[in-house]
């Protein structure tokens, strides 16, 4: 529902989050969840999109959008916020577009508001708005934008518009592969507790040691993935996340891409709780009952393309870790080693991988 503002006194930050942020909450999207808000999203080639190979040449990217709202594996959305006192002009538009489009983004539709004024546009449709509005005719559009925007909305046009079952998952790729080996490399990670220790994963090299790709009930492309166990750091990464050492990407795009500048976005999405008691291992101090609650959630993308017979490309890492019913004997213990145990941290990290596929027919 809108609500009386005095825009005259508002500046951008001000739109962001009075405006903006409540109205895509309204529409079903939360921060960690598989209907995701993502704040900050750096690209990982600023002026090189993936595969080119000379960034002094290539132009720099333009805009970054200040939301980008995704449903895990079906699309994403993004949304550019000036001030009120800027108009919604030309140059706004087609900013939002330049990272709307970008191929590690590859959001449907885009919005562009000063908070008084809405377009909304397909990104691959700039002629005219797919929907516009004023601030104060929010609630009159609202089903109209609830039908286009909602998680539930990506979800349902998704499996309306995949192709059916059987049919090849891309050129030159046959309706299911074999995932026969490959190498999933873990770059710069970064926590913000040194209980983590998240730079113990930098460097680290996975063989991937099996699995498959095929179109699921729900008409996704599906890579499932055969890992060999994560090592190093200061516990069991897979235990604490829930996956063991097998991991399903989605995609909801029809066929797997070819081409390096339009590559394929594969995400997977965990949410996992370890219960206290459950026995871990923590280099230094061996395997016990774990003296707290760990809930965990996990978000990874995969953006990369087929080439010679492999998956190659570049992946982002997020995951989020909260820690309660922690016992007062494990905070002294832990505390000499790490400092005091944090309610909530976090480790955000990229990587590469490179992964060897087959004809399984």
């Amino acid at each position: 529902m809108a609500h009386a503002h005095n825009f005259n006194t508002m500046n951008e930050t001000d739109v962001r989050e009075t405006i903006v942020r409540p109205l895509i909450e309204r529409l079903g999207y939360r921060h960690g969840t598989d209907a995701n808000i993502v704040t900050e999203k750096t690209l990982r080639y600023e002026k090189a999109f993936l595969g080119r190979k000379n960034p002094k040449k290539d132009p720099p990217l333009v805009g970054r959008a200040d939301y980008i709202c995704e449903v895990v594996s079906f699309g994403r959305w993004v949304v550019e916020v000036k001030a009120p006192a800027e108009s919604v002009s030309q140059d706004a538009v087609e900013q939002a577009h330049t990272y709307a489009s970008h191929p590690e983004i590859a959001a449907t539709f885009f919005l562009v508001t000063n908070g008084r004024t809405f377009q909304l546009y397909e990104t691959s449709k700039l002629l005219e708005p797919a929907l516009a509005w004023e601030y104060e005719a929010e609630d009159d559009n609202w089903l109209r934008l609830f039908n286009l925007l909602s998680p539930d909305a990506f979800r349902k046009r998704a499996r309306l518009t995949l192709v059916d079952p059987g049919m090849p998952l891309g050129i030159g790729l046959a309706s299911r592969l074999r995932i026969i080996g490959g190498t999933v490399t873990y770059e710069e990670h970064i926590g913000n507790h040194p209980f983590l220790q998240a730079d113990s994963l930098n460097g680290m090299a996975l063989p991937v040691v099996g699995g498959y790709v095929t179109r699921g009930d729900d008409r996704r492309i599906v890579g499932h993935l055969k890992m060999a166990k994560v090592a190093g750091g200061p516990f069991d990464f897979n235990k604490m996340l829930g996956v063991s050492d097998e991991y399903d990407f989605y995609t909801a795009a029809d066929y797997i891409s070819v081409d390096a500048e339009r590559p394929s976005i594969f995400q997977n999405w965990v949410r996992n709780v370890v219960p206290f008691g459950t026995h871990m291992s923590i280099p230094g101090l061996g395997n016990f009952p774990l003296p707290m609650e760990i809930s965990s959630t996990a978000f990874t993308e995969a953006v990369g393309y087929v080439h010679d017979d492999k998956f190659v490309g570049v992946m982002r890492l997020e995951l989020s870790f909260s820690f309660t019913k922690v016992t007062s004997q494990a905070r002294m213990v832990l505390a000499s080693r790490y400092g005091d145990i944090p309610e909530v941290a976090g480790i955000t990290g990229s990587g590469r991988f490179e992964i060897e596929l087959q004809s399984d027919l």
